[in-house]
């Protein structure tokens, strides 16, 4: 297999520890140990020996993560090394040589990457920028043929933080339905949703489905490399092989966090605090961008860490950004990364203090480059 490049992981891996101010992150900042657990906690934690553990998720890790859904038990999860693994079993349990797949542009461009090398062909249908970021589902159901063994939706989206309704949803199952394909959804920003309203999973309405999700955005736990995929129990025997050709086991202490992390009244906790500071940052952002709204616009997100921003200078994405990094020292994802060129992706999840000060090295690094336009 031959992979293509994943420009986002690579730009994000070469750069983000080298800045002064990362504005790349699509999560939330992260907790210490100490803020997530209690001095008991801690000591049991330390005392706990570093071994394998089990190496699909220990069971009440899979009992947290299966409480998440619908007449789900311990039997419909698999524990992964984050999503990205979760997103990577997926793949190689439903795609082949010859196979068609659709995928949501724009997005996280995984999957994609991973059927292109497994021999499929890769379909792609894009959201489109109207009074919100709605997906072009008469286009979906003109690309979907016989052929097509997945439809790789992320919901809610990255990067531009839509959220599908409950009628798009249903019309999407329909298409998929048609044809007896997967539905393939990465729906690791549920629980960083902007408003009260929550986020519909795909595993609640359609039996074919397949979720990928983990710990690394609206739960603010990146570091702890825990990620999930949800479905029939059939689907997870079947990746829990191929699993072990890959990573064997997730950390056994992560599991162990990873299992405080998922309690309710932390879950409670955690989603708060995730909603609590999107919303200020995002307040800040929207003040910020008003005197610049003849070529910066954006549609307001309804979930996810992030803003994409829409420019109209003459200047591409790629290069746009890496002139701010290297002159400013700010970083921020360039369109170009999601396969839309005069975009670029913005973090809302930092802390306050650290995203304004990434917002007036923005501005001071568009004044540079754009004298006439940004004073």
């Amino acid at each position: 297999m031959k992979f293509p490049p994943f420009e986002l992981e690579r730009i994000q891996s070469l750069y983000e520890n080298s800045v002064e101010v990362n504005l790349t992150e699509s999560g939330v900042e992260p907790l210490s140990l100490k803020e997530l657990m209690n001095a008991e906690e801690l000591e049991e934690l330390i005392n706990i020996p570093i071994g394998y553990g089990y190496t699909q998720g220990s069971p009440l890790l899979r009992q947290r993560i299966s409480n998440l859904y619908k007449e789900y038990d311990e039997k419909n999860v698999l524990v992964t090394s984050g999503s990205s693994e979760a997103i990577f079993l997926s793949a190689c349990l439903t795609v082949s040589q010859g196979d068609r797949v659709v995928m949501m542009t724009p997005n996280y461009l995984s999957f994609n990457g991973i059927a292109e090398a497994l021999g499929a062909k890769v379909d792609y249908v894009p959201l489109v920028k109207k009074e919100k970021w709605g997906w072009e589902l008469d286009l979906l159901s003109q690309v979907v043929t016989d052929k097509t063994k997945v439809i790789s939706i992320c919901n809610p989206n990255n990067p531009t933080g839509s959220i599908l309704s409950e009628e798009e949803m249903k019309e999407i199952i329909e298409i998929a339905d048609k044809v007896g394909a997967y539905i393939l959804s990465d729906e690791i920003y549920i629980g960083a949703e902007l408003s009260n309203l929550g986020t519909i999973s795909f595993q609640h309405i359609y039996e074919k489905t397949i979720i990928t999700s983990g710990l690394s955005k609206s739960y603010s736990h990146p570091g702890l490399r825990i990620g999930w995929i949800a479905a029939d129990e059939s689907v997870v025997t079947k990746a829990w092989e191929i699993k072990d050709y890959t990573t064997v086991a997730s950390s056994h202490l992560s599991q162990h966090i990873a299992s405080k992390v998922l309690e309710p009244e932390t879950i409670t906790r955690l989603r708060k605090r995730t909603k609590d500071l999107l919303n200020r940052n995002l307040v800040t952002f929207t003040k910020w961008v008003l005197p610049y709204s003849n070529h910066l616009s954006f549609i307001k997100p309804e979930a996810g860490g992030f803003v994409f921003v829409e420019y109209d200078m003459d200047i591409n994405s790629t290069d746009l950004i890496h002139d701010l990094r290297t002159n400013e020292g700010v970083f921020i994802v360039p369109g170009d990364s999601f396969g839309m060129d005069k975009f670029v992706r913005i973090g809302l999840g930092s802390k306050e203090e650290e995203f304004t000060k990434g917002l007036v090295l923005l501005s001071k690094g568009l004044s540079r480059i754009f004298p006439d336009i940004f004073t």
